[in-house]
């Protein structure tokens, strides 16, 4: 039943979707493309993303760009940044984006670390 379901998703078509979204196809879509439904289970959320025009493509990439900085994920960082080039971003605002996805994270580790500190020193 499993393999019925296999033959109702086109592969290729997915992958088609994913290259001309980011200009190629990213290795977690590669390696995911082995079993289709998981494939499009993370293509179908994907895509909703892609194609929701609530935010502009180059916005949407900021975020990711922020996200993958704050995640340390060098992968998704250089995807989102090499799409977000050809969006049309400028080497000013790939630098901006890194930079306050990274300050998140410093800012994370902070809160936690002086809310320990200042438990400590109020004893």
């Amino acid at each position: 039943m499993a393999e019925e379901k296999d033959h109702n998703i086109n592969v290729d078509q997915i992958l088609d979707k994913v290259n001309d979204y980011f200009g190629f196809v990213p290795k977690i879509f590669q390696v995911l493309s082995e079993n289709p439904p998981a494939l499009k289970a993370f293509f179908d959320k994907a895509e909703f993303m892609m194609v929701d025009d609530s935010l502009p493509p180059l916005t949407k990439e900021f975020v990711s760009i922020g996200a993958a900085a704050a995640l340390g994920s060098s992968h998704c960082l250089g995807t989102h940044l090499e799409v977000a080039r050809e969006f049309g971003a400028t080497d000013q605002q790939l630098l901006l984006a890194i930079i306050i996805g990274a300050s998140i994270t410093e800012t994370t580790a902070l809160s936690k670390s002086l809310r320990v500190y200042e438990d400590l020193i109020k004893r």
